[in-house]
């Protein structure tokens, strides 16, 4: 249960990877004020641009952030878990242990 959770954070965290890119419609709109002949109508109001830029970098890295500490938190209950297992049997090496649930299992 706890692995196939950790699989799918660490897939998501995968996905917020991916390069980031401009908003097509917010550069669309700034270049439209522009003329068409215009050589810096890609470029048109660059503070704008970053902008843009910084405020997508920043909502990427808070869900990263959310991300990341989830990850920790279930990281953190997995070694509670073990650490009370520990406690319970009497067994010290984690190694053991999962191979004696394994066991138990089939």
């Amino acid at each position: 249960m706890f692995e196939l959770e950790i699989k799918k954070l660490q897939e998501r965290l995968k996905e917020r990877d991916e390069p980031i890119e401009f908003n097509d419609k917010s550069i669309t709109q700034m270049q439209d004020s522009k003329t068409p002949g215009d050589k810096k109508s890609s470029f048109a109001n660059p503070v704008e641009i970053l902008k843009i830029r910084l405020k997508q970098v920043t909502n990427k890295n808070k869900e990263k952030k959310k991300l990341l500490d989830q990850y920790v938190r279930n990281a953190k209950i997995i070694e509670e878990a073990f650490e009370t297992i520990q406690d319970a049997t009497g067994i010290t090496n984690i190694d053991e242990i999962v191979t004696t649930f394994i066991k138990a299992e089939e």
